[in-house]
């Protein structure tokens, strides 16, 4: 089956990217060589895997922080060896955890036009050789004129470091760590729900002085100029959802802000009962550039 690249909704084409390597066909494990092969080899248009450190300075394909609930190991991934983390198996396959280096060397040879989006899980300071070497790793991609390659991550002081040692690096922010709204929690930050309703521990919200709508627009505002070189902001579906409801378009007034950047809403997954469907289409409606899911087939059939 060719994979969708796309999503076509009220006449605009909305990017797929694909989470973790997964399209919502087959039975790949996430951010494993076997799901790599399967959505390039498809034909998906953006992909996303995550990358995370090893305690000898190799980068690993791994969402977590901790080996457990992804592989056959437990304990913090950056207290294990390469040569450890080779002998584990991702759960439920007999697949391994992919090398970074694994990937690069199979991208290089895709001569088709290809986002490639590296979701650093990295959020303690990188260290400058710690960053050089990620930088190296990904070269042969930055050199690759098909490729278009892009650095996200949580942590925006890791992604300036990355500018200042490499200034034709793509870079990605995600506003997680500053403004969320409360239910199922990623990471500790933001601490507190302010007084407008929303997960944000900054002065402006510890007391409701203007429209919900008021202290939105400023927030977003200002986290903008957190990354002035970024390329690409992610947004989570249930901040925009919540952002919707009191009055404020995220997406229209990034899109308004920087207009060279693309804005990302993640990860709406598709259900079979279709109880997401809708949500779909009131994301797309944003005018969002591209969609981050896990199961991008089901949604070209929906859409369809």
């Amino acid at each position: 089956m060719t994979l969708p690249s796309h999503l076509t909704f009220a006449g605009r084409q909305i990017l797929l990217k694909y989470h973790q390597l997964l399209s919502g066909l087959g039975t790949a494990p996430p951010n494993s060589l076997l799901a790599l092969r399967g959505v390039t080899e498809g034909g998906a248009g953006v992909i996303e895997f995550d990358v995370g450190l090893t305690q000898d300075g190799r980068f690993v394909l791994l969402h977590d922080a901790t080996l457990q609930r992804e592989t056959t190991g437990v304990g913090p991934l950056r207290d294990a060896t390469l040569e450890q983390v080779r002998a584990l198996r991702l759960r439920e396959s007999e697949e391994r955890i992919a090398e970074l280096e694994e990937v690069v060397d199979y991208l290089r040879a895709v001569q088709r036009p290809l986002k490639v989006q590296v979701d650093l899980k990295e959020t303690v300071p990188l260290g400058s050789a710690e960053a050089a070497a990620l930088l190296e790793r990904l070269e042969p991609l930055l050199q690759r004129p098909n490729i278009r390659l892009v650095v996200g991550c949580l942590a925006d002081w890791n992604l300036r470091l990355l500018r200042r040692l490499d200034s034709r690096l793509n870079l990605g922010l995600d506003f997680l760590y500053y403004l969320d709204v409360a239910g199922e929690r990623f990471i500790g930050l933001p601490t507190r729900v302010n007084a407008y309703g929303y997960l944000d521990d900054h002065p402006l919200g510890w007391h409701r002085m203007q429209p919900v709508a008021a202290y939105l627009l400023d927030r977003v505002d200002a986290l903008l100029t957190l990354l002035p070189s970024a390329a690409e902001f992610y947004l989570r579906a249930e901040f925009v959802r919540q952002a919707l409801a009191d009055g404020f378009d995220p997406v229209a007034f990034i899109q308004g802000c920087r207009p060279d950047a693309l804005v990302d809403i993640w990860t709406i997954d598709h259900v079979p009962d279709g109880r997401r469907d809708e949500e779909l289409r009131t994301m797309l409606g944003t005018g969002a550039d591209q969609l981050t899911t896990n199961t991008a087939a089901q949604w070209a059939e929906v859409l369809a």
